[in-house]
């Protein structure tokens, strides 16, 4: 009688794809059941928890330059040890590169609010009729 569940035994990875399909690679010297591709895929998904504590900034928020700085410096170090990929590096680089220009409107938009709230909030009041028009109805 044959099993359709894989021979673990085998000297081959025994990820499944969600077609049915199993991976053809041989595993990872050292992991119980994976090829390399799959045990690093694997990892990361272990480590994403982990990564998302140590990208905390200084502050727990993005708000100065500072913060954003040390961030990216800790994906500097993800990336350089291989623990998050490139695109994804990628993306974090740009992102925060989209932080780093909206902090001075920000800031400018901060001192406003400070210094002449109901113009500020008048403001807002007026923007909310173009916005409103893009939501869902």
């Amino acid at each position: 009688m044959q099993s359709d569940s894989p021979d673990p035994n085998s000297n081959k990875c025994l990820r499944q794809f969600t077609d049915g399909r199993s991976c053809r690679m041989s595993r990872k010297k050292g992991h119980p059941t994976l090829c390399i591709f799959h045990a690093r895929e694997e990892q990361q998904l272990l480590e994403s928890d982990k990564l998302a504590a140590e990208f905390a900034s200084l502050s727990g928020k993005l708000n100065t330059v500072t913060d954003i700085n040390h961030v990216l410096g800790k994906v500097f170090i993800a990336l350089a040890e291989k623990r998050i990929s490139q695109q994804a590096a990628a993306t974090f680089g740009y992102l925060g590169q989209l932080l780093l220009q909206t902090i001075p409107g920000v800031k400018s938009e901060l001192n406003a609010a400070v210094q002449h709230p109901g113009a500020y909030d008048a403001m807002l009041r007026h923007n909310i009729p173009f916005f409103s028009r893009f939501r869902k109805q």
